[in-house]
């Protein structure tokens, strides 16, 4: 009897568990005794992780998207567009709707389609929405404002949490105020702040690099400050404990949310995530309890940090649970809340060598301290030149 893997989201989660599995089952597969198919709105994967660089022109579009087909095994069933396009998830009859109004049946189940921003739920933000997080086209629009910086008050505002990749707004403010610095060379006449919606920024290790970095740098951190108001006529910000702070120029990272689809389909929580078990990955929420459905990624629990290393390591444990699951062998491995957040502190410039590190841990096991280094920032840069054929086809 044939079995089928059904994948919502052909991001990098999803990619990655279609490919071990496809290579894995290469044999069932081609006697059609089990199939895996992948289903994503759009035939274009990104890496949206480059988002970050483009303002300071260090990727290219074309260095950080690349045709889904070219990185999705050809044992893999894929279908985009209309056919793709998730609609409604009923998994008490084990089924998905898509918008051409097809249905797609299947025995696993594993969404991974990502989450998305919540600019409304801001009053006032999408009137001054500044930001790299959510296209391409959007992170070109933050370059062009970058280079006509030349003085004043310049404002990187993280809304709420949780977000995906939460190190990128610290990475893009060091990054600026180093461009500022070695590039423009007009970093007395900007005043940089950080604006951050809780205590912590990381892990205490990487906290305290963070907070150590900006005072040497004078970038202005000011921590606790959940964005609850833009008003664009004052230029200012303020948050929801009535503290307010005007800018010149506003860079915003908005708060997120599960998929509408999601949402709509009843799966979802009340703070607008998809409840899974933090160490098997399976469904646990408002739709019932389900092991034969497994959340990962940017979507999942709010207590699941949401980065890219993070997805690595949960496409690996429920591909090797799916794979169990398939041989019968009763084995099952947990994930461990394996994580990482890559930070920058120096572009690369004429003036300057570029500084990185990437920072990683676990339940239970925070980072030591570290600090960046030249050799951190050339691996970090090096990496997203071998995401494709490496990462994303899960060789490792």
């Amino acid at each position: 009897m044939k079995r089928s893997i059904l994948i919502l989201g052909a991001g990098y989660s999803g990619s990655v568990v279609a490919n071990i599995l496809a290579r894995e089952f290469r044999k069932k597969i081609a006697k059609e005794e089990l199939e895996i198919t992948i289903l994503d709105k759009n035939d274009i994967t990104i890496n949206q992780g480059g988002f970050t660089f483009i303002p300071f022109g260090l990727y290219t579009p074309e260095e950080i998207t690349i045709p889904r087909k070219k990185v999705i095994s050809p044992r893999v069933k894929t279908f985009f567009g209309k056919d793709g396009e998730v609609t409604f998830i009923d998994l008490k009859n084990k089924e998905v709707m898509v918008r051409s109004d097809k249905k797609y049946s299947y025995d696993y189940l594993v969404i991974a389609m990502g989450c998305t921003a919540d600019i409304n739920a801001i009053p006032g933000l999408a009137d001054d929405l500044n930001t790299f997080y959510t296209s391409i086209e959007d992170a070109f629009k933050v370059r062009d404002l970058v280079k006509n910086i030349n003085s004043g008050k310049v404002v990187v505002c993280v809304a709420s949490m949780p977000v995906p990749c939460p190190g990128a707004p610290v990475k893009f403010t060091f990054m600026l105020e180093s461009y500022l610095r070695h590039i423009k060379k007009n970093r007395d006449d900007v005043h940089l702040t950080l604006v951050w919606p809780m205590e912590p920024i990381g892990p205490p290790e990487f906290n305290k690099l963070v907070t150590e970095e900006f005072k040497q740098k004078n970038v202005e951190i000011i921590r606790n400050f959940p964005l609850s108001i833009v008003d664009t006529s004052k230029k200012e910000i303020a948050s929801k404990n009535g503290d307010k702070i005007n800018y010149d120029l506003l860079i915003t990272v908005p708060p997120h949310k599960a998929p509408q689809v999601l949402i709509d389909s009843g799966l979802a929580d009340e703070k607008g995530w998809i409840s899974a078990d933090k160490a098997t990955l399976h469904y646990r929420g408002p739709a019932g309890s389900y092991d034969n459905v497994y959340v990962l990624g940017d979507l999942g629990p709010a207590d699941i940090l949401k980065t890219g290393i993070g997805a690595h390591y949960q496409a690996i444990a429920v591909s090797q649970n799916l794979s169990n699951d398939i041989y019968g062998n009763k084995i099952k491995t947990l994930y461990m809340g394996e994580t990482g957040c890559p930070i920058v502190t120096e572009l690369e410039s004429p003036f300057t060598k570029g500084k990185g590190y990437i920072a990683t841990w676990k339940y239970g096991m925070l980072p030591s301290p570290f600090t960046t280094t030249n050799m951190g920032w050339f691996l970090y840069r090096m990496y997203y030149y071998i995401h494709w054929d490496i990462s994303v086809k899960g060789m490792f």
